[in-house]
């Protein structure tokens, strides 16, 4: 089921904190999208910035999600769901085409949002 961590992100209306990231703290940027700031570490677990528009989510209003990686997110989904997991915005919409991924959003039982992964 859960075989890793993917990516570990912050939610953030501000573009230019990728600056600070890169500028900063000296890490590469490697994809942006303008939405999405994705940089390389020496280690497997990735970091990036998710650029958020004025009405964010209640996903996208948690400063920091962990994502976890999966090599089939949708009997993942299945599997959680029938544990009793809740996800985002409802079991029959959570999972989201998002380029190189597919992604699902749910709460763990103190509200934190987390993430599912997996990379196509």
């Amino acid at each position: 089921m859960i075989t890793g961590i993917s990516v570990t992100f912050i939610h953030t209306p501000d573009k230019t904190l990728a600056d600070w990231y890169r500028d900063v703290l000296g890490l590469s940027c490697v994809y942006d999208d303008g939405h999405w700031v994705e940089f390389s570490s020496a280690c497997t677990t990735r970091f990036a910035l998710d650029i958020t528009g004025p009405d964010p989510s209640p996903v996208e209003k948690q400063p920091i999600v962990i994502s976890f990686n999966v090599d089939d997110i949708q009997n993942t989904v299945k599997i959680l769901h029938q544990k009793g997991v809740r996800f985002f915005p409802d079991l029959e919409h959570t999972i989201f085409d998002v380029g190189p991924s597919l992604v699902a959003a749910f709460q763990d039982p103190a509200g934190n949002w987390l993430q599912l992964s997996e990379r196509k």
